[in-house]
């Protein structure tokens, strides 16, 4: 006899569809919500489920990706019933493995019709657990974070693969459900949460588990349920400083006149984040990629730029172009222009080449013609900035000073000394 568990948030409804479905020859079990549904699944083994889309603390399709994940149960096969008009969500729930989703209010007949032409499917195919297909999907349908979740609840052994835009990749190896290791093909790999904070960035992509004993050196050493914490409050901050920024392919610009202007107010590290920002726009996706480490800090030190004005999207690129740079910044940015146009040096000859001036007799100096070692941007940039903390230091010093010079004078007019 098959075994059908109908899910729904609407008892009447739960209670006359398992009344009919015994009289059809079938045993059936009910649950109001998801959580008391997955209670039931281990025991109840259901060959097929029928669940409503819209439920109580989890939706349909977050129950059944729950199910879908789990090596016993990624076989069962969901019917999901309706009453929303909402086209995605059902063109959704098909993507993610649904085997059918029908409309409400519905006949009995055709729910008992379709339930029979899937159950016949599967019997013909042969389903069962180990020829079911490896879990796969996007990461916009499911996140990492619920990936991580799913795998504690069912404390699942394997690895899952991400592979996302721009040839990145990244592996998590879990053991019974704990996080062991992770990393990424352009990262050092050697503190692992790390590397699971970069996988967390990754909003596009795909993803496929690979249940099975997992045997590789540990870069995470902490207690699941701590990591799924750390990676909640990590994911949200993220997120939200990402939210304040303008959408992350949108290209940025630096304005040197601003960034001088506003040099005591930036820390120093934030030069990593400059640099690549190139003369010619770059993304915030790219700039995040390229200064690699702690993306959050990075994510920060553009929002930073942001609201200094320091950094400008494509939309203000015209105030930019205004702004007037110091000098020593424009020549660094025109440097391949002037090396362009120096004027092509000519072979020395009889012809040519001028008698060298009777030199005077008094102390060596360096001849005008020679060289000057050249300074970089970055380093003019680096001495500015020291020259304006150092000032800084020595107006707080002589402020400190003052104050206690004045201290004392009030003391001894006091006659306290």
């Amino acid at each position: 006899m098959k075994r059908i568990l109908v899910v729904d948030s609407d008892e009447q409804v739960a209670s006359i569809l398992s009344i009919k479905l015994k009289r059809a020859g079938f045993e059936a079990s009910s649950a109001g919500n998801s959580a008391d549904a997955l209670k039931i699944i281990p025991e109840f083994r259901p060959d097929i489920i029928v669940s409503e889309m819209i439920l109580p603390k989890m939706s349909g399709i977050d129950f059944m990706k729950r199910v879908k994940m789990n090596p016993e149960t990624m076989h069962i096969p969901f019917v999901f019933l309706s009453s929303s008009r909402d086209v995605e969500n059902k063109i959704l729930a098909l993507d993610m493995g649904a085997a059918a989703v029908l409309a409400k209010p519905l006949f009995i007949n055709d729910l008992l019709e379709k339930l029979k032409e899937i159950l016949g499917e599967y019997e013909l195919k042969g389903s069962s657990v180990s020829e079911e297909k490896t879990p796969e999907g996007d990461i916009s349908d499911i996140s990492v974070l619920n990936i991580l979740s799913i795998l504690l609840e069912n404390k699942s052994s394997g690895e899952v693969e991400f592979s996302a835009s721009s040839e990145r990749r990244g592996v998590i190896f879990c053991d019974c459900g704990n996080v062991v290791r992770a990393e990424t093909n352009d990262g050092d790999n050697k503190d692992g949460m790390e590397e699971l904070y970069k996988i967390l960035s990754w909003s596009d992509g795909t993803f496929s588990v690979n249940y099975g004993e997992v045997s590789v050196e540990r870069n995470i050493f902490i207690p699941q349920k701590k990591i799924i914490e750390k990676s909640v409050e990590w994911f949200r901050e993220y997120s939200t400083i990402l939210r304040s920024l303008p959408p992350v392919d949108t290209m940025l610009y630096l304005d040197f006149a601003k960034f001088v202007e506003n040099l005591n107010k930036l820390p120093d590290d934030i030069d990593a984040v400059i640099k690549n920002i190139d003369g010619s726009g770059s993304k915030i996706s790219d700039i995040i990629e390229s200064c690699g480490g702690d993306r959050l800090r990075t994510a920060a030190y553009l929002k930073q730029l942001f609201e200094l004005s320091v950094v400008l999207s494509s939309e203000n690129v015209n105030t930019f172009y205004k702004a007037k740079s110091p000098e020593w910044l424009v020549s660094c940015g025109k440097s391949a222009e002037i090396e362009e146009n120096k004027p092509e040096e000519k072979p020395e000859t009889a012809e040519n080449v001028e008698k060298p001036a009777e030199p005077e007799p008094v102390a060596e100096h360096t001849p005008e013609s020679a060289e000057k070692p050249k300074i970089s941007a970055w380093d003019e940039l680096a001495k500015e900035r020291r020259r304006s903390r150092k000032s800084g230091k020595i107006a707080l010093f002589i402020l400190l000073l003052a104050i206690a010079a004045a201290i004392i004078i009030f003391i001894y007019y006091r006659g306290l000394i």
